[in-house]
């Protein structure tokens, strides 16, 4: 068996397994955005108990996930939706009935990973950016409330 067969064996599995990643980024999303909202409002209300660094650190924490998320999921729908246009192929390839349901049927089920990134990317790219402004404007208020200059990065 050669390596390419090897691999094949792999992708026959098709896009299931990335649409259960999904998912649970899409959970993931959605606990990071409801945690973010609950800490960030808590946060507004006694930020002058904090110092600067530690402040800024705790508006920013977890942050990463949601850009992460939001720009990696289009790429993992994708992969998925290859998978499964490789499998709807290979089983059109060893069908013994031929022609365009065999073919659509599969593709269409491929399409559903694309579809999926897409929910999880979208979402995940707008809480981030509602965030990262909350966080500026935060800053701000408490730079001007303390009277401290703050480094905020754009």
């Amino acid at each position: 068996m050669n390596l390419t067969e090897t691999i094949l064996k792999i992708a026959l599995i098709g896009g299931d397994p990335v649409l259960y990643i999904l998912i649970l980024m899409s959970i993931i999303t959605i606990a990071v955005v409801i945690e973010r909202y609950l800490i960030i409002k808590k946060l507004q209300e006694n930020m002058l108990d904090y110092e600067p660094l530690e402040l800024k650190l705790a508006l920013e924490k977890r942050l990463g996930i949601l850009a992460t998320f939001g720009n990696n999921a289009p790429f993992i729908g994708l992969f998925g939706t290859v998978l499964g246009i490789i499998k709807a192929f290979h089983d059109l390839g060893t069908s013994t009935e031929f022609g365009v349901r065999v073919v659509m049927q599969g593709i269409s089920e491929a399409l559903v990973a694309t579809a999926m990134g897409l929910f999880v990317a979208i979402p995940a790219v707008i809480a981030y950016n509602y965030f990262v402004r909350k966080v500026k404007t935060i800053l701000l208020t408490y730079e001007q409330k303390k009277n401290l200059p703050l480094e905020i990065e754009e």
